[in-house]
């Protein structure tokens, strides 16, 4: 907690004001807990709409924000999550794999990149808010390693605090270096809300559709499938993401998957008879990544 409090105290020495970036995951909670009950500090809370969340999620986040009487601003992309796919890339594989993916893969039909749709939908839109108000500091909830290997590396990288150029913001981490236990006992010591999602069982309150951890043993689709089966379908019958799911998961091009579907009787019915073939990306989830 020294440490945390350190980071933060330095932080706002090279700041005018700040912002807290607010998702309503474990993380991002103890943070706005730490500055709102150890630090004299009351900046308003950011938190980014990007047509994706969990429909428990903003009112969840209301409900916090008023308890701690912290102002709340909404951010929001200009376009629809099947426009970003479409354009940039789809959300699969999670940022590190699905670049080496791409790397083998320059003509499947289809392009992944998870770290645009991360970029383009939420924080892009958050900065964009930030820089309206006159934001130069920004917290967030990261922990560096304990969230991912790519994020670890940056955590090396840019250390607690970095500054960004192009948008005039510093951004400050810190939570770097706390490990899942801290976070569980930070947030079972100060009976800190938790969101409904988590509640019901789902890994992570992030974007519905993203498919970053789905080939490992806690896909989200699976997840989705159970818990939300209209949203389930909108993503992989509507916006076809059955079709890219396959086509990663058996290696094929997209225009393979697509003759192959036609011929077994259509993604709807694949869908209807099959759902449980869209829950992983690869045939066998790897092992040692239930994290």
């Amino acid at each position: 907690m020294k440490t945390t409090l350190e980071i933060i105290d330095k932080a706002m020495q090279q700041s005018h004001k700040q912002a807290i970036a607010f998702s309503g995951g474990a993380d991002s909670m103890i943070l706005l807990d730490i500055i709102y009950t150890r630090t004299p500090a009351r900046p308003p809370v950011i938190f980014t709409d990007s047509g994706m969340e969990h429909p428990d999620t903003l009112p969840f986040i209301d409900k916090v924000c008023r308890q701690y009487n912290a102002p709340l601003h909404i951010a929001r992309p200009k376009r629809s999550p099947i426009e970003q796919w479409e354009k940039s890339g789809w959300p699969m594989l999670g940022k590190l794999a699905a670049r080496l993916y791409m790397q083998d893969h320059k003509h499947q039909g289809f392009r992944l990149d998870v770290s645009a749709c991360c970029r383009t939908m939420k924080i892009a839109p958050a900065r964009k808010l930030m820089r309206d108000m006159g934001i130069d500091l920004h917290f967030t909830g990261q922990r560096g390693g304990s969230d991912d290997a790519l994020r670890g590396l940056r955590a090396i990288k840019d250390t607690a605090i970095k500054y960004l150029k192009a948008d005039k913001l510093h951004v400050c981490n810190p939570l770097q270096g706390w490990t899942d236990m801290m976070v569980r006992r930070y947030t079972e010591e100060n009976n800190l809300e938790i969101h409904p999602a988590k509640k019901q069982g789902s890994i992570t309150i992030g974007c519905l559709y993203c498919g970053g951890g789905a080939q490992f043993t806690n896909s989200g689709f699976k997840i989705l499938r159970r818990q939300r089966p209209e949203d389930w379908k909108r993503l992989m019958l509507d916006w076809r993401a059955g079709e890219i799911i396959l086509a990663i998961k058996h290696d094929k091009t997209l225009a393979d998957i697509r003759s192959a579907i036609k011929s077994i009787g259509g993604l709807e019915y694949l869908v209807e008879t099959r759902p449980w073939i869209f829950d992983f990306l690869r045939a066998t989830p790897l092992q040692g990544y239930d994290k």
